[in-house]
């Protein structure tokens, strides 16, 4: 009975292990994608600032191609801000969920090590001729592999 319980605890361990793995490979690509919409928008708005700045234009043609070009340029800085804001969010939501993941395969381990820690006393009692009574978990002790 215990035995199956090991073995059961140490599948949970390994698919919460999994399951962590997986969450952090999400965070990590969420924040990259924040890094990057983050750095686009920067450098958008740097362009954008010098063209208003520059002062070339040789005819009214040319400035309002300047002005226009301005305009389009804090247009998508306006965009990628927004996009970087929302990856932001995203990032930050996976990023809580790796924390999430990881209590999960931290209690799923200290399971494991406590179920394995009571079949080793239960052998050791045998073995010192110590009659073993059988451990069987309660219904709220049941349920905490699976959390």
């Amino acid at each position: 009975m215990n035995r199956a319980r090991l073995r059961r605890a140490l599948l949970i361990e390994r698919l919460r292990s999994a399951e962590y793995r997986r969450a952090a490979a999400d965070a990590q690509a969420a924040q990259a994608v924040r890094d990057k919409l983050e750095g686009l928008s920067e450098r958008t708005r740097t362009l954008a600032g010098v063209y208003a700045l520059r002062d070339t234009a040789q005819d009214g043609a040319d400035l309002a191609a300047a002005a226009m070009l301005s305009a389009h340029l804090c247009q998508i800085g306006r965009n990628a801000r927004a996009q970087a804001d929302n990856a932001r969010a995203e990032a930050e939501i996976r990023f809580a969920e790796l924390a999430r993941a990881d209590r999960r395969r931290q209690r799923s381990a200290e399971d494991r090590r406590d179920m394995a820690a009571l079949l080793l006393a239960e052998r050791e009692r045998r073995e010192a001729g110590v009659p073993v009574r059988s451990m069987a978990p309660s219904g709220s002790e049941a349920g905490t592999l699976l959390d």
